[in-house]
């Protein structure tokens, strides 16, 4: 299935990391990513490998297996893979799809326009990351 532009704008309104934003930024958003439709199974990330792309979960289910086994689950309206593309390095858990999923697919140069053309993200997205850390070494606030 191919979204529509007032459709992609809909979705991403849905998302928390974007709902602060505008409908202009949010179209920018929307010609800036790409639609993917994945099965149950699918491999998305493998840790340690490089990353390329922001995935952006519209429906569907992930499975993310991180360091020390911990493991969570992801749903509509949640996102990965946006460490890889921040600092370069490679993945720090892989994520398979654990039911059919549509997806949002933003790649590293997209990611750079859409923080220049929404600043406001970098901070929705420095949250999201220091709660995955804190996650992950087991500490909370």
């Amino acid at each position: 299935m191919v979204f529509g532009r007032s459709s992609k704008v809909a979705l991403l309104q849905q998302v928390p990391l974007f709902q602060a934003l505008s409908r202009k930024q949010l179209e920018q958003i929307g010609r800036l990513a790409d639609e993917l439709e994945v099965p149950a199974g699918k491999r998305l990330a493998i840790a340690g490998e490089s990353g390329h792309e922001l995935y952006v979960i519209i429906e569907g289910y992930a499975t993310v297996k991180a360091a020390r086994g911990r493991t969570a689950r992801l749903g509509p309206g949640k996102f990965f893979g946006e460490m890889s593309l921040i600092d370069g390095g490679p993945r720090s858990a892989s994520v398979e799809a654990a039911t059919d999923m549509r997806l949002l697919v933003i790649g590293r140069r997209e990611f750079s326009a859409l923080l220049n053309a929404a600043p406001s993200l970098v901070n929705n997205i420095l949250v999201t990351l220091s709660r995955r850390v804190r996650d992950a070494e087991g500490v909370s606030d």
